[in-house]
């Protein structure tokens, strides 16, 4: 049985879209937080409330156009706290898909102005909104940014590292779409562990020149023919990290990266934090 914690909540929504922000990079969506408030302790249950709101904030972002925007909005009203998921661009809001499956409640209307507003209803139980000192006693103790990434990769694992995701969305879309980035993944993923693979490799693989497969994959997932192998090498070397005791440096050569220091750059720039963070359990060596 899963118990509700007392603690401050607005750190979670705040390391919450930090840690999507990557995905919303990855599909050229910008992500934003806002909310008046700095500080309310909350009753609420952590593992409910993140697999909720990381669903439907992935989801709202994989169908938001290239170039548009996604904002999570906080608002403490009278009697519960008020969360708002908005995208700009596109109207979302006849996708029943998008929020079924949740464990909390969720609506949806229409914005005027081209957009959705999907909005869920947490109700208050003795909340203490503070305005500017944070305070908290041991009982009320707030996550760390390590515990709460610790559970928070969970939560996210689906969106962040499997591809397959990307498949049953490109299927919904139409079978043809479907084969042709399961054919992709597939040479991809065969060739992953040699930094020679490139979009030539890849297009010789397809039968395709470099602009059809630039055009085709483009309006599939939003990213060109690069930046997809370059996401699926950091998926899959993320997973690596998750799931063996292979090095940095072992992780890095397996998906393609000839140099560490170039590795560590590019995926502290998808992820947010250095894959030493995830090697910092005792016991693991970090080389």
């Amino acid at each position: 049985m899963a118990y509700p914690i007392r603690a401050d909540i607005i750190p979670l929504f705040r390391h919450l879209t930090d840690a999507i922000r990557p995905f919303a990079d990855a599909h050229s969506v910008a992500l934003h937080f806002e909310c008046e408030l700095e500080t309310l302790v909350f009753s609420y249950h952590p593992k409910e409330l993140l697999s909720d709101l990381s669903q439907l904030l992935c989801q709202v972002i994989t169908y938001t156009p290239q170039s548009y925007a996604v904002q999570l909005e906080v608002t403490l009203m009278e009697g519960y706290l008020q969360i708002h998921i908005t995208n700009t661009g596109v109207n979302l809001a006849h996708l029943d898909n998008i929020h079924q499956g949740l464990n909390l409640p969720a609506s949806v209307v229409d914005l005027e102005q081209g957009g959705a507003c999907f909005e869920m209803k947490l109700p208050l139980e003795k909340a203490e909104a503070l305005g500017g000192l944070q305070k908290t006693t041991k009982a009320e103790a707030v996550y760390e940014m390590p515990i709460f990434y610790q559970k928070l990769r969970k939560s996210l694992q689906f969106y962040h590292t499997d591809i397959r995701n990307l498949e049953q969305t490109a299927a919904a879309r139409n079978q043809q779409d479907g084969v042709f980035l399961q054919k992709v993944n597939a040479l991809i993923m065969a060739h992953l562990s040699r930094d020679s693979f490139d979009i030539d490799t890849l297009s010789k693989g397809l039968a395709l020149s470099r602009s059809q497969l630039y055009r085709r994959l483009k309006a599939l997932i939003r990213l060109s023919p690069a930046q997809y192998i370059r996401f699926i090498r950091l998926r899959k070397a993320k997973e690596l990290l998750e799931t063996t005791e292979m090095t940095i440096g072992e992780v890095a050569f397996q998906v393609g990266f000839v140099d560490k220091s170039h590795f560590t750059r590019v995926f502290k720039k998808q992820f947010g934090f250095n894959p030493s963070y995830l090697r910092k359990s005792p016991g693991k060596d970090v080389t």
